[in-house]
């Protein structure tokens, strides 16, 4: 009888009910067990992937029916597919190292929060300070502010042009956007003017960004680029420039100067050079050298001040704005601004900067005014967007300097990171009144370094699939008829 008893209709109801609170207990304590780990995990590693904006662009993904209106959503918690994203190469140190040829002081080991920021959150009065001055700031970070995603770049040689470069092509990779890419050498036929020979045609010219070198031609580049298209530049100190290009073509050797001083001892005899300067073999000589890029034609007839001033002004109604190599920091902040892009979309690394023994020779002011003689429409263009510049600059309000040299800041700090090679803490900035919360990590820091050959092998490879049907039926025409530009040395 007890053990018919024990098993009673009642007392196995009873059972069950203690079998079903047990188990609902321990899925409660596994469920908070799992969010504090998850919690923990989400603090100490945020999103890798914070600084790529999704869904930007032609080739973002599913983007075969892409709503031209929409193209400048920018979804945030869409990841783009890229092959091997999560995943550690075992060549990513090597990459690294392979790009870097300053030695790197490795010696130093410190914990995961030495990297974290130190930037404090922004106060209510900070931010009441910010809204007031984005109405006075043109691309400030305001409701009205539209993200800038075509533009036209005009990459002058020997002006800081290559580091720029670098911040445009990442721009446009991580944001799924669309170049005009050369079909064969690393420019759109330099220093000839573009063609449809020199670049990989898209269906409907769906292009977003020309950046490869090319000498400027509005009509021409107005053809292919959309209507919207912000033009962009970058010009440099006409002495250095000369300075440069005597380092980049070898000039001391092949015009026979024995100094140590190459460029002032060329100055200063310029006119026993004048001839051998002319039998140079190279397409563009050393008088305007920057103004060729901006489709001047040079002639051995100095042009009137009328010519040159119309030539100046012309370029200044073509184009949004003209970067200064000089004052690089305050340009890609102004950039910035203008162009509505956040603070992760300026940040770079110097590429190609060459040292030589001469680089930081003094030049005296006769010496200088002799080279005003020979390259005026250069010193034209440069103090003119050098004081453009400026003005633009004084435009935009009581903090800009102070973001400036917060944004010296961050970009120390983030080279610092990447040069380092230990990236098994992510880099993370708190917000500030320029910007929100960001991380920068491995994957930031390889497209950082990346070089141009790189970005246009993979850029290539993605935007085939936009490629004209006609374009490989041409190729071959277009090899018959090709003319390999000639270098300027």
């Amino acid at each position: 009888m007890q053990d018919e008893d024990s098993y009673s209709p009642g007392t196995m109801r009873r059972s069950r009910l203690r079998i079903m609170l047990i188990a609902l207990l321990w899925l409660v304590f596994l469920s908070a067990i799992n969010w504090v780990i998850t919690s923990h995990v989400m603090k100490r590693n945020p999103s890798s992937s914070t600084h790529i904006v999704q869904g930007a662009g032609p080739l973002a993904p599913h983007a075969q029916k892409i709503n031209p209106n929409q193209q400048n959503i920018h979804p945030e918690n869409d990841k783009m597919p890229d092959q091997g994203q999560n995943e550690k190469s075992d060549n990513d140190d090597e990459f690294f190292k392979s790009e870097e040829d300053d030695d790197v002081d490795d010696d130093n080991q410190e914990e995961p929060e030495k990297f974290m920021a130190e930037d404090e959150q922004v106060s209510q009065e900070e931010s009441d300070e910010r809204g007031q001055n984005e109405v006075a700031i043109e691309g400030g970070e305001g409701e009205d502010c539209e993200r800038k995603n075509n533009f036209v770049f005009i990459k002058v040689h020997k002006a800081g042009s290559t580091t720029a470069m670098g911040i445009f092509l990442r721009y446009g990779y991580e944001h799924n956007l669309t170049f005009v890419l050369p079909r064969r050498t690393p420019s759109l036929g330099w220093p000839a003017q573009l063609n449809e020979d020199f670049y990989i045609p898209l269906k409907n010219n769906a292009f977003n960004i020309l950046t490869h070198h090319t000498v400027y031609n509005r009509d021409l580049i107005g053809q292919i680029m959309p209507k919207d298209s912000y033009y962009l530049a970058i010009l440099r100190h006409p002495i250095n420039i000369l300075k440069s290009v005597f380092n980049w073509c070898s000039l001391d050797s092949r015009l026979s100067i024995k100094s140590d001083n190459p460029v002032a001892y060329f100055l200063e005899n310029i006119d026993q050079y004048a001839k051998q300067l002319d039998g140079v073999d190279s397409p563009v000589t050393l008088r305007n050298f920057m103004s060729f890029e901006f489709g001047y034609k040079s002639s051995p007839v100095q042009p009137s001040d009328d010519e040159i001033q119309i030539f100046v002004q012309t370029i200044k109604k073509d184009f949004n704005l003209i970067m200064i190599l000089e004052h690089l920091d305050e340009s890609l902040v102004l950039l910035r601004r203008i162009m509505c892009w956040d603070i992760t979309d300026i940040l770079y690394l110097t590429k190609n900067a060459e040292s030589y023994d001469y680089r930081r020779a003094e030049i005296s002011s006769d010496e200088v005014r002799m080279h005003r003689e020979m390259s005026k429409v250069d010193y034209a263009l440069f103090e003119h967007f050098n004081a453009t510049l400026w003005e633009k600059i004084e435009q935009q309000g009581s903090n800009f300097k102070d973001e400036v040299e917060h944004f010296k800041t961050v970009n120390g700090k983030v080279t610092k990171y990447c040069v380092a090679l230990d990236h098994s803490a992510v880099l993370t900035f708190n917000e500030t009144k320029w910007y929100s919360t960001f991380s920068v990590d491995m994957e930031f820091c390889k497209n950082l370094y990346k070089p141009q050959k790189a970005y246009d092998k993979e850029l290539k490879a993605r935007q085939e699939p936009l490629v004209t049907d006609t374009y490989w039926d041409t190729k071959a025409d277009v090899e018959a008829r090709w003319v390999r530009p000639k270098l300027p040395c």
